[in-house]
């Protein structure tokens, strides 16, 4: 019999988690497939009761046993060769798929028959647990290796670029392969996917349908239960190279294969780019910007450029529409030598030492013929094999990130003071001594952080605090003679950093937490966990108390402030004479339900009196049931861009489904352009007319909304100078009542 899909799960003694697995593959909506366990010389019975307690239809069920263990690569062709099917999926028995997975990813291939994709991977998360006492205790998730737009040889070669959770492909591609490496005990997956791209190509599906689990503590992990990239790391280095050096030897006859490694040998590899990255370690920033980083960067810019089009640029190249977000280089280039682009440097690419390596660029640049040493490097510079000079630009506000040739070093530093934290908040009288520690890679929070009176202190959500850290923090609190803490979000790391500071600086200095979390978060685990962590330290007196800047959030959970936190729009000048001529509304949104970006471009295309909508993600799929000739990408933006991408619009719409006080909104209003959200509920802003004005009621109806939208800017045209005076009003109320709000809360 011919299935659609062959599910192969490998497993082995694991039956707790070959337990999530069996749920996993039984709540997929698309149910034409096998479920391949192969047992690789574990005991037998668990999983025999384990599959027959499935829901899953004993006859789509295949067990293979072997009486010894064959290893993971061999243990996959086993389960791989022992069905027919037209698809295959890995599922390890730790992992997790969302119900949809199959039936889009199927849909994807199918629809792209006769293409050339032949495999399609979606994007996905990483998940933190650890397991104790025959339980599985989530601690966190968050996006995993999401920023790949498109899977190119090039890039796959320095690191793999997803997991094999999150990988459907056709048959025939793995049988021109031949299978697994079975000679390999580790990274057998990230050798299969360099071959896969020497026979066919590999789409993107841009979003998350797959979890990628890992229990990232070993010590507090059963060892049956670990994870080989996390328990045997060193053996994953030890094979990195021996993995692409046997792919290298396999394909030198690849004309595409000998070419990157021609142009490969005349890069001068620094020392820090020499330390290549398996799979057991989630990419930095500067290595996502070798291949897709720097293509999304540019794609961001060309389609910018024709966003802010003149009338007689539209004109002249009337025909030109928006980049996909994984449009190849051979359309993107072309494009942006047409257009003139002038692409912006990125953060990880350091300007001035690319053109002092290239004085014949710098020169170019220096005479007006080009306007970026970036610009260069990505039209001309990649394909000369010219060095990017990567890695090695940092300043320290750049989010206190470190990288260098020490591998040490390579991680999320706690930063007292950065510029980039300091240059736009509010100055308040007796904050001089509160100090408010953030989070380096959630964005929103530290952002919120950073408006906000008062000296600040970034930390890693996610890399664990050293005993040197702790100490060093506790020593610049004492330097700076800091009598009020106040935790802004809560980790794992800050937790840690608490209980040390708590039993270091003694009853003399107070702590406080503020969440920006809504119940509707609370379908992750990790938000009540935090919650009832917070509290228990609460009743202990090791905090000495918790707000939110949710409104009725402290009614709803006993021990939580009553008030509501307000927080600040950013401290600068509001912007003038920006906006566009044409009526341009922009959705800086993210793809997913709470975010409700579908909603806020299809309404805004309604709009009768919009002109353009702007969005940072493409809406995948929309455009085979939607009109969208008003949409121009303009990509994900952040600091400056951002607000400059603000100012130039009429309204900037967050009409979400779940949210607290968004800072998207005050950092519209901070560039002097209203923010259309859904119902807020701040009681201190009850009957103002700023926000009567940007709130909708029709979150979920995009023609209501779609009258919403036309009000705002009916308003905006009738008279700009009042909009902006209703704006000044209000941020100039705002400012006072956060101000009294965080006094409160902080017994200033």
């Amino acid at each position: 019999m011919t299935y659609k899909v062959a599910v192969i799960t490998r497993t082995k003694d694991r039956a707790l988690l070959l337990e999530r697995a069996a749920r996993s593959v039984a709540a997929q909506t698309m149910q034409d497939y096998c479920w391949v366990v192969v047992n690789d010389g574990g005991d037998p019975a668990p999983v025999e009761r384990i599959c027959a307690a499935s829901r899953i239809d004993p006859a789509r069920i295949k067990i293979v046993h072997n009486d010894t263990s064959r290893g993971m690569e061999a243990a996959s062709n086993i389960g791989i060769r022992s069905v027919d099917s037209q698809f295959i999926a890995i599922h390890d028995d730790d992992d997790a798929w969302d119900p949809a997975f199959l039936a889009k990813t199927v849909a994807f291939l199918e629809n792209t028959r006769g293409k050339n994709p032949a495999g399609v991977i979606t994007y996905s998360s990483y998940v933190s647990e650890l397991i104790r006492e025959d339980e599985v205790i989530r601690l966190s998730e968050r996006p995993y290796q999401n920023s790949v737009t498109g899977v190119d040889l090039d890039a796959i070669l320095d690191r793999n670029l997803f997991p094999p959770i999150s990988f459907l492909f056709r048959r025939e591609i793995y049988n021109s392969i031949g299978g697994f490496d079975e000679t390999l005990p580790v990274l057998g997956d990230w050798l299969f996917n360099m071959e896969f791209l020497v026979h066919a190509d590999i789409g993107v599906i841009r979003e998350i349908l797959a979890h990628y689990h890992h229990r990232d503590q070993p010590d507090a992990t059963p060892a049956a239960y670990r994870n080989t990239v996390v328990d045997q790391a060193s053996l994953h280095e030890t094979y990195t190279a021996i993995v692409r050096n046997r792919f290298l030897r396999n394909n030198l006859n690849q004309s595409a294969v000998s070419l990157r490694m021609a142009l490969q040998a005349q890069i001068p590899q620094t020392a820090g780019a020499t330390q290549r990255r398996s799979e057991a370690a989630p990419p930095t920033v500067a290595a996502l910007s070798r291949g897709s980083g720097d293509l999304a960067w540019t794609i961001a810019a060309v389609n910018a450029a024709l966003a802010d089009r003149s009338l007689r640029a539209i004109f002249k190249h009337r025909n030109l529409t928006p980049l996909a977000p994984n449009a190849p280089w051979s359309l993107v280039l072309p494009l942006l030598r047409k257009l003139k682009v002038a692409v912006p440097p990125p953060h990880d690419f350091d300007e001035n030492a690319y053109l002092r390596n290239n004085p014949d660029v710098a020169e170019a640049v220096g005479a007006g013929r080009l306007r970026t040493g970036f610009t260069h490097y990505v039209m001309h510079g990649q394909h000369e094999g010219r060095a990017r000079t990567s890695g090695e630009h940092w300043p320290a506000e750049s989010f206190g990130e470190h990288h260098g040739s020490d591998p040490a070093k390579s991680r999320f530093q706690p930063v007292f003071d950065s510029p980039i934290m300091l240059r736009s908040a509010h100055a308040a009288e007796g904050f001089q001594r509160v100090l408010h520690v953030a989070h380096h890679e959630w964005h929103g929070i530290r952002q919120a952080t950073a408006y906000s009176p008062g000296h600040k202190l970034l930390i890693s959500a996610h890399e664990t605090l050293t005993e040197d850290d702790k100490r060093s923090i506790a020593q610049g609190i004492g330097r700076m003679g800091i009598d009020r803490i106040c935790f802004q979000g809560y980790s794992e790391n800050a937790d840690g950093l608490l209980l040390y500071l708590r039993a270091v600086l003694g009853p003399s200095v107070k702590f406080y937490m503020i969440s920006h979390v809504t119940t509707a978060q609370f379908d992750h685990q990790f938000e009540m966990t935090v919650i009832a962590r917070l509290l228990n330290r609460l009743k202990f007196g090791v905090i000495d108390g918790i707000a939110s800047v949710k409104p009725g959030f402290g009614s709803a959970i006993d021990g939580i402030w009553k008030r509501t936190i307000l927080n600040y729009a950013p401290n600068i000048p509001m912007p003038q004479g920006r906006r566009s001529s044409r009526v341009e509304v922009y959705a800086p949104l993210d793809v997913g339900w709470r975010k409700n970006l579908f909603t806020n471009i299809i309404a805004a295309s309604l709009a009768r009196n919009v002109d353009m909508v702007k969005t940072a993600n493409f809406p995948n799929g929309l455009e085979n049931i939607h009109d969208l000739h008003k949409l121009r990408l303009v990509g994900y933006l952040r600091g400056q861009d951002l607000l400059d991408e603000m100012a130039r619009s009429s309204v900037t719409l967050i009409a979400t489904l779940a949210e607290c006080q968004p800072m998207t909104q005050l950092e519209s209003f901070a560039a002097g352009t209203p923010a259309l959200t859904g119902p807020l509920e701040v009681e201190e802003f009850t009957g103002d007319p700023l926000i009567s004005l940007c709130t909708t009621h029709h979150l979920d109806n995009p023609a209501l909304l779609a009258k919403d939208i036309e009000r705002i800017v009916d308003v905006l045209q009738s008279d700009p100078s009042a909009m902006t005076q209703m704006i000044t009003e209000h941020l100039a109320s705002r400012h006072r009542a956060a101000t009294q709000s965080y006094a409160e809360f902080l017994e200033l």
